[in-house]
C-alpha cells in the first residue's frame, strides 16, 4: 500500500512538474500565478512520495 501512495504522489508531482498546474479539490495552484504556494505544494508532495517509499523499503526489509 506504501508503494501504491508513493508512485500516486510521485506522479502527481511529476505532472504538475510537466504542466505547470494542479487543482485539488477547490484549490488551484499554477505556477505562474503563485509560484511560491507552487513550489511548497510540491516540495510538500514530493516529501510524502518519498516517505511512503521509504516505509515500502522499510517494510519489505531493504533498508
Amino acid at each position: 500500500m506504501a508503494l501504491l501512495f508513493g508512485i500516486i504522489f510521485f506522479a502527481l508531482f511529476v505532472s504538475a512538474i510537466i504542466r505547470g498546474k494542479f487543482s485539488y479539490g477547490s484549490a488551484d495552484y499554477d505556477f505562474h500565478e503563485h509560484p511560491v504556494q507552487f513550489v511548497i505544494v510540491l516540495v510538500f508532495i514530493l516529501g510524502i512520495s518519498a516517505l511512503c517509499i521509504y516505509r515500502f523499503l522499510v517494510e519489505m526489509e531493504l533498508l
